[in-house]
């Protein structure tokens, strides 16, 4: 549905999904400023993946923001917008 950013000359728009991985130096920037700015720009889904909490918060654009949207723990969860493939926390952590 998203195939309208495609042109010739490339990518031109926002990505579907960033991914950012914490590390303890980049908490506040990932959690804070570049949240904003990927809300700005219009991204529709952010991911935070913390290896020390071993976890992964989903959040989807709601207007302006982000909302949480699913977080996977312990228990294998699909995460938008992929709501067809399960991810398995075993596998991601081991």
């Amino acid at each position: 549905d998203r195939l309208a950013i495609i042109s010739e000359r490339g990518i031109e728009g926002a990505p579907t999904l960033v991914i950012e991985v914490l590390s303890p130096s980049t908490v506040r920037l990932d959690r804070d400023r570049k949240m904003k700015l990927y809300a700005e720009h219009g991204v529709p889904y952010y991911w935070i993946v913390d290896p020390e909490a071993r976890s992964i918060e989903a959040f989807a654009l709601a207007g302006a923001a982000y909302a949480p949207a699913a977080r996977l723990t312990s228990e294998p969860a699909a995460l938008p917008p992929f709501s067809d493939l399960t991810l398995d926390p075993a596998s991601i952590w081991s």
